[in-house]
């Protein structure tokens, strides 16, 4: 009785810097927190509450790279906003409504980067 053999051979082998990767990585999620902070930002702003305009014209965002940590965040400079913001509830209902498309639209950066 006849013995089947199978036989085969890897003609290349793709080599990849794993800093490249996480480099690559990293910008990725850079780019992704911009986008989602700034779309937590402008929800923010619909849903702040207008006597003069200045607060909804204040919210501002930033994005931060430490290393092993991306993050952002949504703030104002004015006095008031945190006063307003519990009185009405700008970033918490923003952030609690949308949470899960802030972090869908950072996964999806990261799918991208290639």
């Amino acid at each position: 009785m006849a013995k089947n053999k199978i036989s085969f051979e890897i003609k290349a082998v793709k080599k990849f810097d794993a800093n490249e990767l996480i480099d690559k990585a990293r910008a990725a999620a850079v780019r992704g927190m911009e986008k989602a902070t700034t779309q937590f930002e402008a929800d923010t702003k619909l849903l702040t509450h207008v006597d003069t305009g200045a607060l909804r014209r204040s919210w501002t965002h930033g994005v931060e790279d430490e290393g092993s940590v991306v993050w952002g965040a949504v703030g104002s400079n004015l006095q008031y906003a945190p006063y307003e913001d519990d009185y009405h509830g700008n970033l918490s209902t923003a952030l609690n409504s949308n949470i899960s498309d802030y972090l869908d639209i950072v996964a999806d950066e990261i799918k991208k980067a290639k």
